[in-house]
C-alpha cells in the first residue's frame, strides 16, 4: 500500500516552533502530527495547548527511537540542530531542520559527511520558496533585467525593545554570543543571492559595527560582493538599534528593475520598454512559505523527490555568510 500521510515530531517549541512550524504542520492534510518536543517544561506545556491530544514531551530520545515517527521537523538554536539533526538521520527519520544547520560551515560540513544528510534532509531556507522569489529567478536567469546586474539587499528585523521585549532582546543576544547576524539571518539573503545569480562571488568586502560594547559581537555587518560577470550585490544586516533603516531587495539591470518588497513579499518588475509586471503575496509570508515548505519536505518523503533546498545548497549559503563575517574581521577563516 502506498503511503498517503507522515507522522512528523516537532521538536524545538520556541517563537519559530509554534508561530510557523506548528500552524503548517496542522494544516497539511499529509501529515499526522505525532508529537511535540522541546527541553523546556514550559514550553512543552504551551504547546500542548495549541496541539490538545498531541503527544507532548522532554524525552527527545524516545521520540527519535519510535518506529511510528517517520520525520522531525527540527527548530531548536544552530548550536542544537546539528547535533539533532544527524541523531535523528541516524534513527533513520526524514529530517526538515532550520537555518543555519549549525553556527558554522565546518560543523555544518560534518554533518553532510552523512549519506543519509543528502537522502533525507531538507534545510528550511524558506523563503526561497515564494512564488516571488521564482519568478525573479526565472527573470534574472532568462536575462530579462540583463547583466551585469546590481543587487541592493538589507536584512534589518531585530529592532532593539529590552522593555518592551526582553524575551526576545535577550534570545538576540544569545545569538549573538555565537555568530554574528549576517550568518544567522543573513544566510536567508545568501541564499537568495546564490539561487538567484548561480554562483558565488569572485570577491568579498566586509564591514562590521558594534554599537553596544555590551553585544559578544558587532551587531550590524555585511559586504560588497563582486561577480565574475560584473554584477555588484550589496548584503545589510542590522540588528539591535531602536530605530532600524528598512530592508530591501531590489534588482537592477540594464534593462529594467525588480524590486521585492521584505514585509509581503510582492514583486513589481519595471522594464525599460515600458512593460510593467506586478506579483501581488498571496498571502501571510511566512504562512505561505511555511506552507510550501511543508509541502516539498512530505512530496520529498513520501514520493522521493529530492530535499530541496539540500544540505548542499545550505553549505553555500552558511559558506557565503561565513565569507562575509571573515572578511569583516569576525571569525578566524572561511570555506576554501
Amino acid at each position: 500500500m502506498v503511503k498517503r500521510r507522515i507522522a512528523v515530531a516537532l521538536v524545538g517549541l520556541g517563537e519559530i516552533g509554534l508561530t510557523a512550524h506548528l500552524p503548517a504542520l496542522q494544516r497539511e492534510p499529509r501529515v499526522s502530527l505525532a508529537a511535540l518536543v522541546d527541553v523546556d517544561d514550559r514550553r512543552v506545556e504551551r504547546a500542548a495547548a495549541l496541539a490538545p491530544g498531541v503527544r507532548a514531551t522532554t524525552a527527545v530520545e524516545e521520540v527519535l527511537s519510535d518506529p511510528a515517527i517517520d520525520a522531525v521537523v527540527i527548530a531548536t538554536p544552530p548550536w542544537v540542530t546539528a547535533g539533532l539533526a544527524r541523531r535523528s538521520l541516524e534513527a533513520g527519520k526524514y529530517v526538515l531542520a532550520e537555518k543555519p544547520p549549525a553556527p558554522s560551515y565546518a560543523e555544518a560540513a560534518d554533518l553532510a559527511e552523512l549519506p543519509e544528510a543528502h537522502r533525507r534532509l531538507q534545510i528550511g531556507l524558506t523563503y526561497r520558496h515564494h512564488p516571488s522569489v521564482v519568478r525573479l529567478r526565472e527573470l534574472v536567469r532568462d536575462g530579462v533585467l540583463g547583466r551585469p546586474l546590481l543587487v541592493l539587499a538589507s536584512v534589518c528585523d531585530e529592532v532593539s525593545d529590552p522593555e518592551g521585549d526582553p524575551v526576545r532582546f535577550a534570545r538576540r543576544l544569545q545569538s549573538l554570543e555565537h555568530y554574528p547576524p549576517v550568518i544567522s539571518d543573513g544566510i536567508h539573503a545568501c541564499d537568495r543571492l546564490n539561487y538567484l545569480l548561480g554562483a558565488a562571488p569572485a570577491g568579498v568586502q566586509g564591514w562590521a559595527l558594534r554599537s553596544d560594547e555590551r553585544f559578544a559581537t558587532a551587531n550590524a555587518n555585511g559586504a560588497i560582493l563582486e561577480y565574475d560577470d560584473g554584477t555588484i550585490a550589496r548584503l545589510d544586516v542590522i540588528w539591535l538599534y531602536p530605530v532600524l533603516p528598512p530592508s530591501q531587495f531590489v534588482v537592477t539591470g540594464p534593462r529594467g528593475r525588480a524590486v521585492l518588497d521584505p514585509p509581503t513579499f510582492a514583486l513589481g518588475v519595471t522594464l525599460d520598454d515600458g512593460t510593467i509586471e506586478e506579483l501581488p503575496a498571496p498571502g501571510d509570508k511566512t504562512e505561505v512559505c511555511f506552507a510550501l515548505q511543508l509541502g516539498r519536505f512530505v512530496d520529498h518523503v513520501l514520493a522521493g523527490a529530492p530535499p530541496v533546498p539540500g544540505i548542499d545548497e545550505a553549505l553555500a549559503a552558511l559558506g557565503l555568510a561565513q565569507r562575509i563575517a571573515a572578511a569583516a574581521g569576525l571569525t578566524a577563516g572561511a570555506p576554501s
